[in-house]
């Protein structure tokens, strides 16, 4: 596409010189400005567990005039073993998180994320390939991740020897040469001993951190906005060792990462001058929620499942669902992706189905329809850049290791890969019919949690009143 400074050389004849012949469009000089990279430490307490004190609160407080640029952003927290003789594993550090928020400048809720997780666990799995984990992502891994390793993925429901749970955490936590752990940790640390600690740094998956635009904190009411994180349970996130021994966690030193801009006074005056003009100001992001219901065990045959979502987004964008089990053994990856050896599904949004046919058979010979529904539904199918360690395999479930990568979506956004439009999806705001999941599954021996998630548009708005809230 020609830019206004090509277009601006044209001729009689509308030929225009390559944008290498241009020099009109240099960069142009910025106001003065200074960053500096803040640590924010939590406001009520320095150490935290998975039983009592499991709320993390930490306040972005910036000073008079200053901007919060969260676009590169992290979460730093050590997390303690606390059963001497018995180590555990887990597989990233999003595991640890259950629920993720941020609150505005009143304390009203930009951003609500349950379940956080689960939903790390697919995103991860779908969005990141191999050579991914090589570089700092959204998603939160720094090195190689073993993440596509089998790990604790035994039959649904099967018991497992402490030798199988052992070889389990190995590739859990994916223990292998120096320098080839997972996460940020090679060998001799890519599994948290007994008694020992590890001080994870990583990324959060958030839209509030991933605008792309500097906030003006320093100029809002209070001056700050919160991040609230609930610590997942200790038999959740980690994998223990010794199946009978229930694993133990503390965290502390936890702090948020951000950097911190001062501009120019010049500037920051302009600004509060357009704002006291114009009324309010928006930035886009999105975000997720969560919606849980659940599947009883099946020994035979199949069973019918209809689950309600009941979402209000006022754009929806895409419905994503996993399975994973009820049951949460000390042993096991409880955040392992299950495929309750599904064979139909169809969601329903405003008593339209998506995708307007079933579909149905998934089997080893119709594998790759759902694989490429989801993929349609993360905005990556067809995509040269995309990456991923699901495959299709997953929805075949004759090898448990296999489906460990189980995921299922549909995209209801109308214009699903154009980056500059909003609200494209559905407007469920004002509708009192919750959408529905319905689908078919198998033989899978213990019960199973469901947890389907909404993507959908918000948008951050900045008032004269000096206001940070939601459109949510």
């Amino acid at each position: 596409m020609s830019t206004q400074q090509q277009l601006a050389m044209m001729d009689e004849q509308g030929r225009i010189p390559p944008v290498q012949a241009i020099y009109s469009d240099l960069l142009g000089v910025s106001y003065p400005a200074k960053k500096q990279q803040i640590e924010m430490t939590a406001s009520n307490g320095d150490s935290f567990d998975t039983t009592g004190k499991s709320t993390i609160e930490i306040p972005v407080a910036l000073g008079t005039g200053q901007w919060c640029d969260l676009s590169n952003s992290y979460l730093k927290i050590r997390v303690t073993n606390g059963v001497a003789g018995t180590a555990c594993g887990f597989k990233t550090p999003h595991d640890f998180i259950e629920r993720l928020q941020f609150l505005g400048t009143n304390s009203e809720i930009l951003e609500d994320v349950q379940q956080y997780n689960n939903l790390a666990r697919m995103l991860t799995a779908h969005q990141l390939g191999e050579d991914g984990w090589n570089y700092n992502t959204n998603l939160g891994e720094f090195q190689g991740s073993s993440l596509n390793n089998a790990g604790a993925a035994v039959a649904v429901g099967a018991n497992t020897t402490a030798a199988e749970v052992n070889t389990a955490i190995d590739k859990v936590t994916g223990a292998g040469a120096v320098g080839e752990g997972s996460h940020h940790m090679s060998k001799n640390d890519s599994e948290i001993a007994g008694g020992g600690d590890v001080t994870l740094c990583f990324p959060l998956i958030s839209g509030v951190t991933s605008t792309g635009k500097y906030l003006p904190l320093g100029m809002l009411k209070n001056r700050s906005l919160t991040l609230r994180i609930q610590l997942a349970r200790a038999v959740k996130a980690v994998a223990s060792a010794n199946n009978l021994v229930e694993p133990i966690l503390t965290f502390d030193n936890v702090s948020f990462v951000c950097d911190v801009i001062t501009m120019a006074e010049t500037y920051n005056q302009r600004f509060m001058d357009m704002l006291a003009t114009v009324g309010d100001v928006s930035m886009h992001y999105t975000t997720y929620k969560s919606f849980q219901s659940n599947q009883p065990a099946i020994g035979a045959g199949t069973q019918p499942f209809n689950g309600l979502i009941p979402d209000s987004s006022r754009s929806l964008k895409s419905l994503f669902t996993i399975f994973t089990k009820q049951t949460e053994n000390n042993g096991d990856d409880c955040l392992q992706l299950i495929n309750p050896t599904l064979s139909q599904y169809q969601y329903t949004i405003l008593s339209e189905t998506y995708p307007m046919k079933d579909i149905t058979g998934v089997d080893a010979k119709n594998r790759n329809q759902p694989f490429a529904n989801l993929h349609i539904a993360l905005g990556q199918l067809g995509s040269i850049s995309s990456r991923t360690i699901g495959d299709s395999n997953a929805y075949y479930n004759a090898t448990p290791a296999n489906s460990s990568t189980f995921a299922i979506g549909v995209c209801a956004e109308a214009h699903n890969k154009s980056s500059n439009l909003l609200e494209s999806g559905i407007n469920l705001s004002n509708s009192t019919q919750p959408c529905r999941l319905r689908c078919t599954t198998g033989i899978h021996n213990v019960a199973l949690n469901v947890f389907t998630y909404s993507l959908s548009d918000r948008l951050l708005m900045i008032d004269r009143d000096g206001n940070l809230r939601s459109s949510g």
